[in-house]
């Protein structure tokens, strides 16, 4: 069975590139060339007057120095700050645990970008209406939510070592933000909790299943569990069912509390990978299975496929990434997909960036 960090690792892999670098030196050439021919025609100007011609030597231009364009970066307000469009931490180079300490960065509606120093280890998630962010404190051991305009912080009463995100994790959280499932694989503990930051409770979930969805209050939770050619979907509460496709590509529970989607897919053994997404979005009965309706995604531009889905942002639209599966395109996009219709509408592109945080996204 694949693990979500190899499906995200294939993603990754097909994602788009653009060598700034690259475009900062064809600007630099240009701009040099600009220069002399207006030194040319300064020369030609004083010998097709009849003065002396004095050839001068021309100094060489100054050695350019190429440096990607630098975004305006602050320390994170205490409050006052308006819903996030995106998190991200910076691109790095160095060593994965060196990367690991670069603090998370939040962007803003607005186009503000603020460092969140707090937050240098571990995960990181955005509400679905981008309000409150939850992230892991090293200080408090935990992970913390934390409202962006009032300033409030909540505290998990689930007390956790800094080693549980050492290796492959997820942060789930409900519209509030106030109850969320964290879960990790690979390390020695391997924790897959509920918990109620408000309720100050913790409730453990069954191993092996990945969280997909939680809704505030006593609200409905889902998991999910791949199996070699099928899955099955978990709403707490009801027996869990099986659907025809071995897939981590999930929406959050929709508003009417039993719909749910995913990114529809193919099979081909003659083909590799065997599995491949088909630009379509599924959706079905999450709590007695059946009642699918497959709708193929229209009006996202030519080589644009979607990669994650997210949260509903009414009764018909749901977010949804998606990118060009690979050259040196534009980075992705986040649109918005009708379901009944398969229209979309772009929301806005993803920063330059590693493990990108979009509100909402299932990942």
């Amino acid at each position: 069975m694949k693990t979500l960090r190899e499906d995200l690792r294939t993603l990754a892999e097909q994602a788009p590139t653009v060598d700034l670098a690259a475009r900062a030196v064809q600007g630099a050439r240009r701009r040099r060339a600009n220069r002399m021919a207006v030194v040319t025609a300064v020369v030609l100007c004083v010998i097709s007057g009849g003065g002396v011609a004095l050839f001068q030597q021309v100094s060489p231009a100054p050695q350019i120095l190429l440096a990607p364009p630098e975004t305006t970066v602050l320390p994170l307000p205490g409050k006052g700050i308006g819903p996030v469009e995106q998190a991200y931490r910076p691109s790095c180079q160095g060593n994965s645990e060196s990367c690991a300490k670069d603090a998370w960065r939040i962007v803003t509606r607005e186009g503000d970008t603020y460092e969140l120093a707090e937050a240098a280890t571990g995960p990181l998630a955005v509400t679905a209406d981008g309000r409150r962010v939850a992230y892991y404190s090293s200080k408090q051991r935990g992970i913390v939510v934390r409202d962006l305009a009032s300033g409030r912080v909540w505290k998990s009463p689930l007390k956790q070592p800094e080693e549980d995100f050492a290796v492959e994790y997820t942060l789930r959280l409900s519209p509030s933000g106030l109850r969320f499932i964290v879960s990790g694989w690979g390390g020695r503990r391997e924790p897959n909790k509920l918990v109620d930051v408000e309720r100050k409770t913790v409730t453990d979930l069954a191993r092996g299943w990945w969280p997909v969805s939680v809704s505030d209050g006593s609200g409905p939770v889902v998991l999910a569990k791949p199996y070699y050619r099928t899955s099955r979907v978990w709403v707490l509460g009801h027996d869990p069912i099986t659907i025809q496709d071995f897939t981590y590509y999930y929406s959050a529970l929709a508003p009417d509390g039993r719909t749910l989607a995913r990114l529809g897919q193919t099979f081909d053994r003659n083909r590799e990978p065997m599995v491949q997404l088909d630009g379509s979005i599924v959706v079905f009965d999450a709590i007695r299975g059946g009642g699918e309706t497959r709708v193929p995604i229209a009006g996202l531009p030519e080589g644009v496929v979607p990669s994650k889905l997210g949260s509903w942002l009414n009764d018909t639209e749901l977010t949804v990434l998606a990118g060009f599966q690979g050259g040196n395109e534009p980075a992705s996009v986040v649109y918005a997909v009708n379901v009944r219709t398969g229209e979309s509408r772009e929301l806005f592109a993803l920063r330059d960036g590693d493990s990108i945080v979009v509100p909402g996204l299932i990942r």
